[in-house]
Protein backbone atom coordinates (compact mmCIF):
# COMPACT_ATOMS: atom_id res chain seq x y z
CA UNK A 1 0.00 0.00 0.00
CA UNK A 2 1.12 3.49 -0.89
CA UNK A 3 2.17 5.50 2.76
CA UNK A 4 -0.03 8.81 4.00
CA UNK A 5 1.20 11.47 2.26
CA UNK A 6 1.36 9.37 -1.35
CA UNK A 7 -1.94 8.92 -1.07
CA UNK A 8 -2.61 12.50 0.10
CA UNK A 9 -0.43 13.43 -3.48
CA UNK A 10 -2.06 11.13 -5.48
CA UNK A 11 -6.06 11.69 -4.41
CA UNK A 12 -4.96 15.62 -4.86
CA UNK A 13 -3.47 15.56 -8.56
CA UNK A 14 -6.31 12.89 -9.32
CA UNK A 15 -9.20 15.70 -7.93
CA UNK A 16 -6.87 19.16 -10.12
CA UNK A 17 -6.99 17.26 -13.34
CA UNK A 18 -10.86 15.59 -12.72
CA UNK A 19 -12.08 19.12 -11.70
CA UNK A 20 -12.15 20.63 -15.61
CA UNK A 21 -13.82 17.47 -17.02
CA UNK A 22 -16.70 17.85 -14.71
CA UNK A 23 -17.14 21.24 -15.01
CA UNK A 24 -18.80 20.46 -18.70
CA UNK A 25 -20.89 17.70 -17.67
CA UNK A 26 -22.34 18.75 -14.44
CA UNK A 27 -24.93 21.94 -13.47
CA UNK A 28 -25.49 23.03 -17.30
CA UNK A 29 -26.55 26.32 -16.40
CA UNK A 30 -24.64 27.20 -14.13
CA UNK A 31 -22.71 30.36 -14.11
CA UNK A 32 -19.57 29.96 -13.14
CA UNK A 33 -17.97 32.50 -11.16
CA UNK A 34 -14.96 33.68 -9.14
CA UNK A 35 -14.15 34.88 -5.59
CA UNK A 36 -11.32 36.72 -3.71
CA UNK A 37 -10.40 36.37 -0.41
CA UNK A 38 -8.50 37.56 2.86
CA UNK A 39 -7.61 34.95 5.87
CA UNK A 40 -5.93 35.69 9.43
CA UNK A 41 -5.80 32.81 12.06
CA UNK A 42 -3.74 31.15 14.30
CA UNK A 43 -1.78 27.46 13.84
CA UNK A 44 -0.39 24.63 15.38
CA UNK A 45 2.61 22.18 15.36
CA UNK A 46 2.84 18.84 15.74
CA UNK A 47 6.27 16.80 15.42
CA UNK A 48 9.33 16.05 17.35
CA UNK A 49 8.68 18.90 19.98
CA UNK A 50 4.74 18.70 20.01
CA UNK A 51 3.34 15.04 20.37
CA UNK A 52 0.96 13.48 17.93
CA UNK A 53 0.27 11.38 21.04
CA UNK A 54 -1.46 14.54 22.54
CA UNK A 55 -3.20 15.99 19.81
CA UNK A 56 -5.30 18.65 22.62
CA UNK A 57 -2.80 19.87 24.08
CA UNK A 58 -0.18 20.07 21.43
CA UNK A 59 -2.50 22.22 19.48
CA UNK A 60 -2.91 24.58 22.62
CA UNK A 61 0.95 24.60 23.35
CA UNK A 62 2.76 27.42 21.38
CA UNK A 63 -0.35 28.47 19.28
CA UNK A 64 0.81 31.18 16.94
CA UNK A 65 -0.39 32.96 13.44
CA UNK A 66 -1.39 32.96 10.04
CA UNK A 67 -2.34 35.19 7.28
CA UNK A 68 -2.93 34.77 3.46
CA UNK A 69 -4.86 35.55 0.48
CA UNK A 70 -6.79 33.23 -2.10
CA UNK A 71 -8.24 33.05 -5.42
CA UNK A 72 -11.37 30.53 -6.18
CA UNK A 73 -12.86 29.86 -9.76
CA UNK A 74 -16.37 27.56 -9.31
CA UNK A 75 -16.38 25.36 -12.06
CA UNK A 76 -19.77 24.16 -11.33
CA UNK A 77 -22.43 24.56 -8.58
CA UNK A 78 -20.46 21.68 -6.60
CA UNK A 79 -16.94 22.05 -7.50
CA UNK A 80 -14.22 24.78 -7.47
CA UNK A 81 -10.19 25.16 -7.67
CA UNK A 82 -8.15 27.32 -5.15
CA UNK A 83 -4.68 29.02 -5.48
CA UNK A 84 -3.09 30.88 -2.03
CA UNK A 85 -0.49 32.22 -0.88
CA UNK A 86 0.00 32.69 3.19
CA UNK A 87 2.69 33.46 5.62
CA UNK A 88 2.65 30.69 8.75
CA UNK A 89 4.39 30.64 11.65
CA UNK A 90 5.06 27.83 13.75
CA UNK A 91 6.82 26.96 16.93
CA UNK A 92 7.52 24.30 19.45
CA UNK A 93 9.79 23.87 22.73
CA UNK A 94 10.19 20.50 25.12
CA UNK A 95 9.50 22.86 27.82
CA UNK A 96 6.30 21.57 27.46
CA UNK A 97 6.68 18.48 28.36
CA UNK A 98 7.67 19.53 32.20
CA UNK A 99 6.12 16.81 34.65
CA UNK A 100 4.29 15.12 31.47
CA UNK A 101 4.57 11.21 32.72
CA UNK A 102 6.43 9.43 29.64
CA UNK A 103 7.85 13.02 28.00
CA UNK A 104 10.04 13.91 30.66
CA UNK A 105 13.13 13.07 28.20
CA UNK A 106 11.88 15.30 25.91
CA UNK A 107 12.02 18.04 28.53
CA UNK A 108 15.10 16.80 29.46
CA UNK A 109 16.44 17.43 26.14
CA UNK A 110 15.70 21.21 26.10
CA UNK A 111 14.92 22.33 22.05
CA UNK A 112 12.85 25.00 20.86
CA UNK A 113 12.44 26.25 17.50
CA UNK A 114 9.65 28.55 15.32
CA UNK A 115 9.51 28.59 11.62
CA UNK A 116 8.22 30.79 9.28
CA UNK A 117 6.24 29.39 6.35
CA UNK A 118 5.78 30.91 2.72
CA UNK A 119 3.04 28.70 1.41
CA UNK A 120 1.78 28.57 -2.16
CA UNK A 121 -1.30 26.63 -2.08
CA UNK A 122 -3.28 24.42 -4.98
CA UNK A 123 -6.50 22.64 -3.64
CA UNK A 124 -9.59 21.63 -5.22
CA UNK A 125 -13.43 22.67 -3.23
CA UNK A 126 -16.50 20.14 -3.21
CA UNK A 127 -19.11 22.36 -2.02
CA UNK A 128 -21.57 20.32 0.59
CA UNK A 129 -24.41 23.01 -0.23
CA UNK A 130 -24.42 23.71 -3.84
CA UNK A 131 -24.85 27.05 -5.37
CA UNK A 132 -27.52 28.00 -7.27
CA UNK A 133 -27.66 28.97 -11.03
CA UNK A 134 -26.44 32.77 -9.74
CA UNK A 135 -24.10 33.09 -7.02
CA UNK A 136 -26.10 36.43 -5.85
CA UNK A 137 -28.74 33.31 -4.84
CA UNK A 138 -26.87 31.48 -2.87
CA UNK A 139 -27.57 29.89 1.07
CA UNK A 140 -26.98 32.17 3.73
CA UNK A 141 -24.80 29.04 5.55
CA UNK A 142 -22.73 26.66 3.31
CA UNK A 143 -20.13 23.88 3.81
CA UNK A 144 -17.62 23.11 1.80
CA UNK A 145 -14.63 20.27 1.86
CA UNK A 146 -11.10 20.49 0.10
CA UNK A 147 -7.76 18.98 -0.50
CA UNK A 148 -4.75 19.51 -2.57
CA UNK A 149 -1.14 20.96 -2.14
CA UNK A 150 1.14 23.10 -0.63
CA UNK A 151 4.86 24.27 -1.28
CA UNK A 152 6.53 26.24 1.20
CA UNK A 153 9.92 28.08 1.90
CA UNK A 154 10.77 27.42 5.61
CA UNK A 155 13.85 28.03 8.06
CA UNK A 156 13.85 27.44 11.32
CA UNK A 157 15.02 29.51 14.00
CA UNK A 158 15.83 28.90 18.01
CA UNK A 159 17.60 31.25 20.56
CA UNK A 160 21.10 31.06 21.52
CA UNK A 161 21.97 30.55 25.85
CA UNK A 162 22.27 34.86 25.37
CA UNK A 163 18.78 34.71 23.47
CA UNK A 164 19.55 35.85 20.35
CA UNK A 165 17.80 34.19 17.66
CA UNK A 166 19.57 32.09 14.88
CA UNK A 167 18.70 29.94 11.93
CA UNK A 168 19.33 26.52 12.32
CA UNK A 169 19.78 24.85 8.53
CA UNK A 170 23.08 26.32 8.37
CA UNK A 171 23.84 25.13 11.03
CA UNK A 172 23.95 21.00 10.39
CA UNK A 173 22.63 20.24 14.11
CA UNK A 174 22.69 16.27 13.49
CA UNK A 175 25.76 16.69 11.41
CA UNK A 176 23.80 16.18 7.63
CA UNK A 177 26.35 16.82 5.57
CA UNK A 178 29.46 15.34 7.00
CA UNK A 179 30.72 11.94 5.80
CA UNK A 180 28.27 9.32 7.27
CA UNK A 181 25.09 11.45 8.51
CA UNK A 182 22.58 12.85 6.15
CA UNK A 183 22.49 15.16 3.43
CA UNK A 184 21.29 18.94 4.56
CA UNK A 185 17.76 18.88 4.31
CA UNK A 186 16.36 22.01 2.01
CA UNK A 187 14.81 24.98 2.50
CA UNK A 188 11.54 24.18 0.35
CA UNK A 189 9.20 21.46 1.09
CA UNK A 190 5.63 19.93 -0.31
CA UNK A 191 2.29 19.17 1.48
CA UNK A 192 -0.46 16.90 1.56
CA UNK A 193 -3.49 19.76 2.47
CA UNK A 194 -7.00 18.34 3.32
CA UNK A 195 -9.66 20.66 5.83
CA UNK A 196 -13.60 21.76 5.78
CA UNK A 197 -14.52 25.27 6.03
CA UNK A 198 -18.05 27.20 6.47
CA UNK A 199 -19.36 30.28 4.75
CA UNK A 200 -21.88 32.94 6.06
CA UNK A 201 -23.96 34.99 3.43
CA UNK A 202 -23.29 38.38 4.79
CA UNK A 203 -25.26 40.10 1.50
CA UNK A 204 -25.19 39.74 -2.37
CA UNK A 205 -21.46 39.94 -2.69
CA UNK A 206 -19.47 39.45 0.84
CA UNK A 207 -19.38 35.76 3.01
CA UNK A 208 -17.21 35.70 6.54
CA UNK A 209 -15.97 32.29 6.60
CA UNK A 210 -13.93 29.54 9.01
CA UNK A 211 -11.56 27.32 7.71
CA UNK A 212 -9.12 24.41 9.31
CA UNK A 213 -6.59 22.86 7.80
CA UNK A 214 -4.34 19.99 8.52
CA UNK A 215 -1.16 20.17 6.22
CA UNK A 216 0.65 16.91 6.56
CA UNK A 217 4.45 17.52 5.21
CA UNK A 218 6.80 15.93 3.04
CA UNK A 219 9.71 16.81 5.36
CA UNK A 220 10.97 16.06 9.21
CA UNK A 221 12.56 19.14 9.89
CA UNK A 222 10.34 21.66 9.74
CA UNK A 223 11.62 21.23 13.40
CA UNK A 224 15.11 21.30 12.61
CA UNK A 225 15.47 17.64 14.28
CA UNK A 226 14.69 14.38 12.53
CA UNK A 227 17.80 11.87 13.76
CA UNK A 228 20.68 11.23 16.13
CA UNK A 229 22.79 13.48 17.88
CA UNK A 230 25.92 14.06 16.06
CA UNK A 231 29.69 13.54 17.74
CA UNK A 232 30.34 16.90 18.55
CA UNK A 233 34.04 16.73 17.49
CA UNK A 234 32.70 16.46 13.94
CA UNK A 235 30.21 19.15 14.78
CA UNK A 236 33.58 21.93 15.44
CA UNK A 237 33.93 22.23 11.32
CA UNK A 238 30.51 24.19 11.13
CA UNK A 239 31.59 25.98 14.66
CA UNK A 240 30.87 26.50 17.79
CA UNK A 241 27.47 27.69 17.81
CA UNK A 242 26.20 24.20 16.06
CA UNK A 243 27.83 22.54 19.10
CA UNK A 244 25.51 24.57 21.11
CA UNK A 245 22.48 24.11 19.43
CA UNK A 246 22.38 20.27 19.22
CA UNK A 247 22.92 19.61 22.13
CA UNK A 248 21.16 21.93 25.21
CA UNK A 249 20.18 19.56 27.74
CA UNK A 250 22.93 20.74 29.95
CA UNK A 251 21.38 24.12 30.20
CA UNK A 252 19.95 25.26 33.22
CA UNK A 253 17.66 28.17 31.70
CA UNK A 254 15.14 27.97 28.83
CA UNK A 255 16.64 30.07 27.06
CA UNK A 256 12.87 30.43 24.94
CA UNK A 257 10.85 30.85 28.44
CA UNK A 258 13.87 32.22 30.86
CA UNK A 259 12.65 29.44 33.38
CA UNK A 260 14.74 27.73 35.37
CA UNK A 261 14.83 23.38 34.40
CA UNK A 262 16.25 22.41 37.95
CA UNK A 263 13.40 21.14 39.36
CA UNK A 264 11.92 19.53 35.91
CA UNK A 265 15.56 17.78 35.48
CA UNK A 266 15.69 16.49 39.14
CA UNK A 267 12.10 15.27 38.39
CA UNK A 268 13.33 13.43 35.07
CA UNK A 269 16.62 12.17 36.98
CA UNK A 270 14.63 10.67 40.11
CA UNK A 271 12.28 9.05 37.81
CA UNK A 272 14.97 7.24 36.17
CA UNK A 273 17.59 6.97 38.95
CA UNK A 274 15.60 6.30 42.18
CA UNK A 275 18.48 6.26 44.22
CA UNK A 276 20.17 10.15 43.35
CA UNK A 277 20.38 12.26 46.08
CA UNK A 278 18.10 14.64 45.36
CA UNK A 279 19.60 17.79 47.44
CA UNK A 280 22.24 17.75 44.67
CA UNK A 281 22.53 19.15 41.60
CA UNK A 282 20.55 17.28 38.63
CA UNK A 283 22.77 18.09 36.24
CA UNK A 284 25.96 16.45 37.79
CA UNK A 285 23.86 13.09 37.31
CA UNK A 286 25.66 10.55 35.23
CA UNK A 287 21.98 10.63 33.14
CA UNK A 288 22.09 14.11 32.21
CA UNK A 289 26.50 14.11 32.13
CA UNK A 290 25.81 11.23 29.61
CA UNK A 291 22.50 12.85 28.00
CA UNK A 292 22.68 13.33 24.09
CA UNK A 293 25.82 11.59 23.41
CA UNK A 294 26.60 10.79 19.78
CA UNK A 295 24.19 8.22 18.13
CA UNK A 296 21.34 8.67 20.99
CA UNK A 297 17.88 9.25 19.61
CA UNK A 298 17.76 12.59 18.97
CA UNK A 299 14.34 12.87 16.83
CA UNK A 300 11.71 10.57 15.34
CA UNK A 301 11.75 9.57 11.87
CA UNK A 302 8.34 7.54 11.87
CA UNK A 303 6.13 10.75 11.43
CA UNK A 304 6.74 14.03 9.54
CA UNK A 305 6.08 17.09 10.90
CA UNK A 306 2.87 18.91 10.36
CA UNK A 307 1.00 21.86 10.83
CA UNK A 308 -2.92 22.84 11.56
CA UNK A 309 -4.64 26.13 10.67
CA UNK A 310 -7.85 27.55 11.74
CA UNK A 311 -8.40 30.88 9.72
CA UNK A 312 -11.45 33.66 9.65
CA UNK A 313 -12.08 34.31 5.53
CA UNK A 314 -13.43 37.53 4.12
CA UNK A 315 -14.89 36.36 1.09
CA UNK A 316 -15.75 38.78 -1.60
CA UNK A 317 -17.59 37.25 -4.93
CA UNK A 318 -16.47 38.85 -8.07
CA UNK A 319 -19.32 40.05 -10.49
CA UNK A 320 -19.47 38.01 -13.29
CA UNK A 321 -18.83 39.72 -16.41
CA UNK A 322 -22.50 41.05 -18.38
CA UNK A 323 -22.97 38.96 -22.01
CA UNK A 324 -25.01 39.84 -24.44
CA UNK A 325 -27.38 37.27 -26.11
CA UNK A 326 -26.44 36.32 -29.48
CA UNK A 327 -28.77 36.05 -32.55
Amino acid sequence: MLPFTNKIICWSILLLFFLPNVSWTQDKFFVPHNTLTLGIGSSSYYGDLSSYSRPIQSTLDEIRWNVGGYYTHYFTSRWGARVGLRYVRIAGNDFNMQGVVGKQDRFARNLHFRNDLKELSAVGIYNLNPFPRYYSKRQVFSTYLLGGLAIFLHDPMAKTPTGEWVKLRSLNTEGQGLAGYDSPYKAWAAAGVAGMGVRFKINEQWDLGLEGLLQYSMTDYLDDIKGNYADPNDLVVYGNLSVTMANRSREIIDAYTGKNRTEGVRGYVLERQPNFDPSQDPFTSSIMQNYGRSGQLRGSSQLKDSYMTLSVHLIYHLPNAIRCPTY
